[in-house]
């Protein structure tokens, strides 16, 4: 009866309430997962630990709620993630330890190892499809052999998964071999997502390739002071509280923005390819969202993640408020207005998108799961702070900030995107109306990363 319930609430969009239920009726991977999600999000990791136990120890083959369970124990001893997995089951699980011993355990040769056992289960038949992870394991092996032939066929895969380095490489190794016109076409997507690049920039006039493509981003026109915090790689076993505390220390009268996607990063929340597949109502409509419209151009437009997306909506708003949202769309465009859609499914759900750094770029990455929560927790020692969701090419949108914060001006402050994306690693930006450091800070000003 429980279940019964929890799965009506989950499908209405109630989701705190099916949560609750879930964590009390963990009949399924997905219960389970939300379930534990719900004892996190209360800051109740013992009972999250316990119930994803459980729910392993009788149903190992769960996928979702075992990459759970080893986001808890990578916060608490990584090396019980690597066991966890050991031996791995199947393709993705090889990939997951590939990345706890990578990333976590600064373990590379033997991580590297079991990436490279994976590469060789690839189905190459389905390579661009959203759940193999060849594009994956490609750019990983790349980035730590610098072997051009996996950079190659990685391009091949035409995904959205490059960052700036990977774009330059490749227009690099095309240019010298004569294939200017498709070195001058690599620059040119990496141009659309990362506007005004200083790299590519740098990269194009090297290669001598006349006129620079037309795309620019939008321009920050009320003059703040912004500071790039440069926190390194945040991952789901980062205090994020603590590198806000120590930026507030530094700059304690400026507003801290935070990249939605690292919240939820630090947080744990994130939906995992491996772990789930899309349901047949959204695979139906995905393709009918914009996600799906056009042909892959440029990477923004690419349609091979669209069912994804839909049932990240539909686990996150619930599958009401989607078929609610669609029958708006069509309205919407009947009388020609846009944006119906996500006035609906909520804010939560429109910041699902894929994300470029790894190991994160194996997952769909939604908005921080109890906005004002996760606020709550970061100004808990008096910090300003504002969660963006922030890109080169739509500008910044203010997700949620604290009291007294002028969300329009710090909008205004953010749509030439200072933090950069991917590469930079300065996913935190300070702003504020005129230099001001606290007297510790101005004697000796120092980058905020984890210690």
């Amino acid at each position: 009866m429980i279940y019964a319930l929890a799965l009506f609430c989950d499908w209405v969009g109630w989701k705190r309430c099916s949560s609750m239920l879930f964590s009390r009726a963990p009949r399924s991977d997905y219960a389970a997962w939300w379930g534990a999600v719900q004892f996190l999000q209360n800051n109740k990791e013992d009972d999250a630990l316990k119930l994803l136990e459980s729910v392993h120890q009788a149903h190992p083959e769960w996928k979702r709620a075992k990459r759970l369970l080893a986001t808890v124990y990578l916060r608490r001893d990584p090396e019980k993630a690597v066991r966890l997995y050991t031996p791995p089951m199947g393709i993705w699980e090889e990939v997951f330890l590939g990345d706890f011993l990578v990333f976590f355990l600064n373990r590379k040769e033997e991580g590297l190892a079991w990436w490279q056992r994976a590469y060789e289960h690839i189905d190459w038949r389905s390579a661009r499809e959203q759940d193999n992870p060849a594009r994956l394991l490609l750019k990983r092996m790349y980035r730590f052999t610098g072997d051009k032939v996996l950079l190659e066929r990685f391009a091949e895969l035409d995904t959205d998964n490059f960052r700036q380095q990977e774009i330059i490489d490749y227009a690099e190794l095309l240019a010298g071999r004569g294939e200017r016109d498709k070195a001058r076409e690599m620059l040119d997507r990496g141009f659309y997502i990362y506007r005004d690049d200083a790299r590519l920039s740098a990269c194009w006039a090297r290669l001598g390739l006349g006129d620079m493509p037309p795309y620019r981003g939008k321009k920050c026109v009320d003059g703040p002071v912004r500071h790039n915090i440069s926190t390194g790689l945040l991952t789901e076993v980062s205090d994020l509280n603590g590198v806000v505390d120590r930026v507030h220390t530094q700059y304690p009268d400026g507003v801290i923005t935070v990249a939605s996607s690292v919240v939820t990063m630090c947080e744990g929340t994130l939906l995992w390819t491996g772990t789930f597949k899309p349901s047949r109502l959204a695979r139906f409509l995905g393709p009918h969202t914009g996600h799906g419209s056009g042909t892959p151009i440029h990477w923004y437009t690419y349609p091979v993640e669209a069912a994804w997306k839909v049932q990240a909506y539909m686990e996150i708003a619930g599958t009401f408020r989607v078929l609610l949202g669609a029958v708006a769309t069509v309205f919407g465009k009947i009388l020609h207005r846009k944006g119906w859609f996500y006035d609906i499914v909520g804010s939560v759900a429109k910041a699902v998108d894929s994300d470029k750094v790894m190991p994160y770029d194996g997952c769909l990455v939604p908005g921080p799961l109890d906005v004002n929560a996760s606020v709550f927790s970061l100004t808990r020692n008096g910090a300003r702070v504002g969660i963006v969701d922030v890109n080169d090419v739509y500008g910044a949108e203010v997700v949620a900030a604290s009291d007294g914060v002028d969300r329009d001006w710090l909008k205004r402050s953010l749509d030439d995107n200072p933090a950069g994306n991917d590469d930079s690693m300065t996913p935190i930006v300070v702003v504020m109306q005129q230099e001001q450091l606290s007297p510790k800070a101005a004697a000796d000003r120092r980058p905020v990363s984890e210690p």
